[in-house]
Formats: C-alpha cells, structure tokens, sequence
C-alpha cells in the first residue's frame, strides 16, 4: 500500500513532492548538508583534490574535460554539463589511471540504472493503459545490457571511455567492430533502427552498458535531481524501440525457457576449422529437444532456448487457431 501510494505521487506530482511525502512517512530519504540544507549534491572528485578550493578544482577539471574532448558527448546527447566532473566521472572505469581527478563510474551507474528503470516503467504506465506485457518484462528488456550497450556504441560514446584494460580494450574493439551490428556504411539512425533479436542478447562488454547508466545519473545530479531533463536527452536514444518494445518485448529467451520448464541436456565444444563451436542442447517438458551453436556458452544456449521458445510459440498459436 505504501508503495503504491509513493507511486502515486511520482505519476501525479514530481520527484521533489514526492521526496517530501515519503519524508513525511518518516523514511529517512534526504540527504541534508551540514548548513540543513536539503538535497545537496554529492561530490565526485577523488580526495587528493577535493581539498583545493573551488577555483583550482575548476581550472583542474576543464582542462581535463577539454584534452579529452568530451565536449563531443556533450554534442551527441545535446546537453551540455554545468560540472564538468559528473561527465568525466561516467566514462571513467575503475582501471584508468589517468583520470586523477574523479572517482570511477561505479556509484553513478547504480543511481543510473534505477533512475532509468523508474523512467522507463512511468512511460509504461502513462502512455500504456491497457498493457498486457507485465512491467517487470518491458523493464528487463529496455534495460538489457547488451541492448544499452548497443545503443552506446552506436552513438560512438564508447570512444570516450577511460580505461587501462587490454581486456576491456579488445572486447570492447571486438564489439564494436561487428559488421553484422555495426555496418560501416550505414549510420546512427540506420543502428538503433536493427531488428531487435538480432543484438538484444548479444555478448557486449557489460562496462558499456555501465557507462550508459552512470551517463543517466550524471545527468540527473548535474540538472539539479531533473528527471524531466534525464527522459528530454534519454528519450531520443531509446525511442527507436521504446513504444515496439512495450507491445513486444523481446525477452532473453534463457529466463523464458527456464519459466516454462525448460532445462539443459548437453553442453559441449565442438572442434573444427579455425573458430571451435560450442554446442547447447535444451529439452522442453514435452520431450522435444533444441540445438543451439555459438562462439561460447553464453551465446549457444541463447540460441537453443530461443529456438525452443520459438517452436512453443507457435504450438501455442495452433492450438488457439484449432480451438
């Protein structure tokens, strides 16, 4: 009951309102700075810094900013940062050494990913009054991973990551070049336009989608806590598929299979030519038994269980036609 009356209150009024109602409610949700004021925004700066005074940090960050020209995101998301620092701080992996100044991503990118799954299921609500997908599968889907990783990759932001990694360099070099993902003759519009199935499960390097969403909560802390500025420059890289993926969402076909009794028979490597396959056999409760290949494990039983849950569907839609 409670929930739903918070629920309420976003739908109907906005974050801050809400905020104070569950305040009200005696939930100790407010951050308060030592002056008492409310909602003050937390610091990203490393400590051997944030110890200067203001203008030093500022003439720190902008030029940090500027020679590595993140100036471009701020282009390609058309929003500019009022502090730099939050902006810097999102593309920042843990590994990077060359960022002295802000933290890495890993607290922004929890905030983004339940801002952005807020924000996705109050587009849901509003605009779908009689939605016959449950919200936490229009959630999964939209919020996938590898779903915000192609989206990050296609606008080109994953140049601007800061990392020293050999292995997140290769696996993100090795996505992003997919010429089956990622045409070189086709552009930004022409990426988030692609069938759905053929990328929502694909195996993108996850410290992609984590930028994604460390974005989002750098945004949000840089407008002042504006959820209505986060949807205005999210929305646009998500609405290719947004309201399509509501009606019919593409759920990972593991979870589905798995939810209709489904498990793994047979897990092997099977050798030959220059790339080994590794094969997944599934069997659904009637017996009926699937094959699925792939460059790994993760890849090959994706596409078993999606075959089995392809062969479902439509024993399903023959039996409604018959009936």
């Amino acid at each position: 009951m409670i929930e739903a009356f918070i629920g309420a209150f976003l739908i109907s009024s906005n974050y801050t309102t809400t905020i104070k109602f569950m305040y009200w409610l005696g939930l100790d949700v407010i951050p308060v700075s030592k002056q008492g004021n409310l909602m003050e925004l937390p610091s990203v700066l490393r400590s051997n810094i944030a110890a200067n005074n203001e203008v030093q940090n500022n003439e720190i960050i902008n030029k940090f900013f500027l020679d590595r020209a993140f100036n471009e995101v701020e282009t390609k998301i058309q929003y500019v940062f009022q502090t730099k620092a939050y902006l810097i701080a999102a593309f920042t992996h843990s590994s990077s050494f060359a960022n002295l100044v802000t933290d890495s991503y890993e607290r922004l990118e929890f905030l983004g990913d339940a801002i952005l799954d807020f924000l996705v299921t109050r587009h849901a609500f509003i605009n779908y009054n009689e939605m016959l997908t449950p919200i936490t599968d229009i959630r999964q889907d939209i919020s996938n991973n590898d779903r915000l990783a192609h989206i990050l990759v296609a606008c080109g932001l994953h140049t601007k990551i800061l990392h020293n990694s050999t292995d997140l360099f290769d696996h993100i070099s090795s996505y992003a070049s997919n010429e089956d993902l990622f045409p070189k003759d086709q552009s930004t519009d022409q990426y988030l336009s692609k069938d759905l199935d053929r990328w929502a499960n694909s195996t993108a390097p996850k410290a992609l989608a984590d930028v994604f969403e460390a974005l989002v909560g750098a945004i949000f802390l840089d407008s002042g806590n504006s959820l209505e500025t986060v949807w205005r420059v999210v929305e646009p890289l998500l609405r290719k598929y947004l309201d399509r993926t509501i009606i019919h969402p593409n759920l990972n076909p593991i979870r589905s299979f798995s939810e209709h009794g489904g498990k793994v028979i047979e897990e092997s490597i099977e050798k030959g030519g220059d790339s080994p396959m590794t094969v997944c056999v599934v069997q659904m409760p009637n017996g009926a038994r699937f094959e699925g290949y792939g460059s790994n494990k993760k890849i090959a039983k994706a596409n078993a269980c999606r075959e089995a849950m392809k062969q479902h569907q439509h024993n399903e839609q023959t039996c409604q036609q018959t009936e």
